[in-house]
Order: structure tokens, then C-alpha cells, then sequence
């Protein structure tokens, strides 16, 4: 059964009011506005009837502290007043209520304005539930594509699996601690934080499109070779532009994912590609996730060369800092950096290759 708060300091009108609804409604009587405080601290009706005038705290101010506590925010208040004063009706409107009735009051009109808004507000919770719940059923989506797409380009090569898992958990960690810092000259909300450490996983997506020869080869790739493997940028961020054009869809998840795919490998100095951008023209996600692609580059065992030491990439990358990396964001993370040692003793490629 709905409950429904009665507040009105003339113990007739409680009464009246009460028997008016007590047959749909459990009715909750209260002869002050400070007692319906003290009541709402303990209990949330569905519904608030509230009489404007009324000594100590008015209608007017209980409304106002209801309106400025989210445990109350969302209550519908009917007002209740003899007065016909059209000032304090437009002022009880604008301060939240949802509705007026005059007195003397009709048993008949409080009823359906009762129900009407009950059943409103019940609507309301309702389609609330359901967008809550197709936004997690959507978000898991994005999750189960996500790994999809990242798992066809560990399909290409036993060595890029781990590559993705360790870079997606290394982006993770610098993320959540620019977060926490809260450095205001990154722009960094937690919608966008989440949708780097979501996205992160394609940033080799256009890899698809290099042939294995390149890809998969043993040795050090020549100039041409180089600059084939280079179009996986461009290639992944039009393979992204081309699912938005489809799907009609410009949310900021799939342009996360575009500004990582193609600006992953821009340099600060400008020496990157495929823009050949610099500075802060390099959006904070590629420039995050540079630090993470190279720095696994530089700890895994390549065809080409040993795996280095922590200390041995971190030296590599300290020399390249203000050049290849953000110098700024560099000096941030580095306290977090000893953890991406960990991640990647835990997550070797053997635990990845392919049966």
C-alpha cells in the first residue's frame, strides 16, 4: 500500500484528510513542519500533502528543505491552502510542487490528485529501472564487443594477446591515477577516464589490415615494410568510422576509440605519425596510451631483441620524455610506473599463446 504524509497544523483537516484516503493509502499524520522532519528522517512516503500556512516552519520552507536533500528530492508535494493568493501558488510551483487544492477540500478531487500523482511518480521509478537496466545491458555490450574485436588481432599473432591485456591494465592504472590527482589541465571526467581504459584494447585494431609478412616477421622490417605497418593507425580509425557511419552513432565511447587508434604513436615533438601532431594537439588518450604500448614494447621479448628490465625501459623512456612522451603526464605517473613491472611478470605471452 502507497503511503502518502499528511502536514497540516489544524487537527481537523488531518482528520478529514485522513478519512478521506485511509481506504487506498496508509495516511501518516503531522501537526508541524518540523515534525514532518523529524518523521521524513525515519520514513519515505510515496506522496507529501503540505498546508502552506502554518506557524513556525511554513509549507514553503519545508519544501525548500526537502528540495535540497536527495533522499527527499523526488517525493511529489500536493499543496494544500485556503488562500487564494496566486503569488504563493506560482512560488510553491517553482520551488518543486506538483500540484494545489484549495480548501474547503472535496473528498472526491483529492482522491484522483492523490492517485493521479502517485501513479505518476510509481510510472517515473519505473521507466527509471528500465533505462538503468538497458544502459548496463548496453555497456556489457560494448564490453563483449570490445574483447571480440581486441581478440581478432591476438589472433594474428600469439604475441599481441598479452600486448593488449598488459597495455589495457597498464592505461587502467594511469588513468585512475590522473583521476585521483584530479589535474583540471587534462579535462579528465570519469566518463571520459572510462572510455580510454575500455577502448584502450583496440588501439592495434587496424593491424587487421597488414599482411603477415609484416606483421609476423622474424626480423627488422625495412623502410617500406615500416611504412605499411605505420597505416594501422589510419586503417583502425577508419575501420571505427565506418561502424559509426553505420550504426549512426557519434557517442563519445567510439570517438575514444578513434582518437587512440590513430594518435597512439604521435611523438610530443611532433616526430609521430600518421598526423605528425605535437603537444597538447595530441589528445590525452593517445598520449596515454603511448606510454603504455611503448613501455610493454620495451619489457617483452621481440624476434628483434631481448626483453629490457624495468629500469631499463623506464631509462629508455625517461630519455625520451619531452620528446616521444608528455613530459607533464611522465612526471605524474611516475609514481605508479614500478607497478607495470608487476603486470607484466604476472601476464607473460606464454599465458597467451595459442593452442
Amino acid at each position: 500500500m502507497q503511503s502518502v504524509l499528511v502536514v497540516d497544523d489544524n487537527p481537523i483537516n488531518l482528520k478529514t484528510i485522513q478519512e478521506i484516503l485511509k481506504e487506498m493509502y496508509k495516511v501518516y499524520p503531522a501537526p508541524s513542519g518540523e515534525r514532518a522532519i523529524n518523521f521524513l528522517e525515519k520514513t519515505i512516503p510515496d506522496l507529501i500533502l503540505l498546508d502552506i500556512e502554518m506557524p513556525g516552519m511554513d509549507g514553503l520552507q519545508v519544501i525548500n528543505r526537502l528540495k535540497q536533500d536527495s533522499r527527499w528530492l523526488d517525493i511529489p508535494v500536493i499543496f494544500i491552502t485556503a488562500l487564494e493568493d496566486r503569488v504563493k501558488e506560482e512560488q510553491a510551483f517553482q520551488m518543486g510542487a506538483v500540484d494545489y487544492i484549495h480548501k474547503p477540500i472535496s473528498a472526491g478531487v483529492m482522491l484522483k490528485r492523490v492517485h493521479l500523482h502517485i501513479e505518476l511518480q510509481q510510472y517515473r521509478k519505473t521507466l527509471e529501472k528500465l533505462v538503468e537496466l538497458k544502459t548496463t545491458q548496453l555497456l556489457r555490450s560494448q564490453d563483449t564487443i570490445l574483447e571480440i574485436l581486441a581478440n581478432v588481432t591476438s589472433y594474428r599473432d600469439n604475441n599481441t594477446g598479452g600486448h593488449i591485456q598488459r597495455t589495457s591494465m597498464f592505461t587502467e592504472r594511469i588513468v585512475n591515477h590522473l583521476f585521483e590527482l584530479g589535474f583540471h589541465q587534462y579535462r579528465l571526467n570519469r566518463n571520459y577516464a572510462d572510455n580510454i581504459i575500455k577502448t584502450s584494447k583496440l588501439h592495434d585494431i587496424g593491424k587487421v589490415g597488414i599482411s603477415d609478412s609484416i606483421l609476423l616477421k622474424s626480423g627488422k622490417l625495412t623502410k617500406e615494410e615500416f611504412r605499411e605497418i605505420k597505416r594501422h593507425t589510419t586503417l583502425g580509425a577508419k575501420m571505427i568510422d565506418d561502424a559509426m557511419r553505420e550504426l549512426g552513432d557519434d557517442s563519445t565511447f567510439l570517438l575514444v576509440a578513434k582518437e587512440i587508434v590513430y594518435s597512439h604513436h604521435e611523438w610530443w615533438n611532433g616526430a609521430g605519425y600518421p598526423l605528425g601532431l605535437s603537444g597538447d594537439d595530441i589528445p590525452l588518450s593517445g598520449r596515454i596510451m603511448a606510454v603504455s604500448d611503448v613501455y610493454d614494447a620495451l619489457v617483452s621479448d621481440r624476434p628483434y631483441k631481448r626483453a629490457y628490465t624495468h629500469a631499463q625501459a623506464m631509462e629508455v623512456m625517461w630519455e625520451e620524455t619531452g620528446t616521444h612522451f608528455d613530459p607533464h603526464l611522465m612526471h605524474m605517473i611516475n609514481k605508479i610506473m614500478p607497478e607495470f613491472a608487476a603486470v607484466s611478470n604476472q601476464m607473460k605471452d606464454e599465458a597467451f599463446a595459442l593452442i
